[in-house]
């Protein structure tokens, strides 16, 4: 027997912003939204991919994130994808990696990172 990841939560100050950036990413959709709180998944999953939740907290980010996610362009180039991410309200991030890694960190609008790895062209 083994687990099943089902669902990444993450602790934010405003949900709905967070939702919509994560949603035009991934191209994932609102699927509950209660106040202080929402979830978001694929559009056409079958229910087996993972979620993504976003909770309302009081306490703001203050350190770099321990968990991150890394994201993979599909039909596009890393530069590309980062293009696009950066008008979607991204920014670059910089955690401490070398000039010389293969992957590009970003933080999204509210400073959370994640790295955006070499795209499938």
């Amino acid at each position: 027997m083994a687990s099943v990841l089902s669902e990444i939560s993450v602790d934010c100050a405003n949900p709905m912003l967070l939702a919509r950036f994560w949603c035009e990413v991934l191209d994932y959709a609102v699927r509950e939204e209660e106040v202080g709180l929402v979830s978001i998944g694929p559009q056409n999953d079958g229910g087996a991919s993972v979620v993504l939740t976003f909770a309302q907290v009081p306490e703001q980010k203050s350190i770099k994130n321990r968990l991150h996610l890394d994201v993979r362009p599909r039909g596009t180039g890393q530069q590309q994808e980062v293009d696009r991410l950066l008008s979607l309200g991204a920014a670059y991030a910089d955690v401490g990696q070398d000039d010389d890694v293969t992957w590009v960190v970003l933080a999204d609008p509210e400073g959370n990172e994640f790295c955006v790895l070499a795209g499938s062209e």
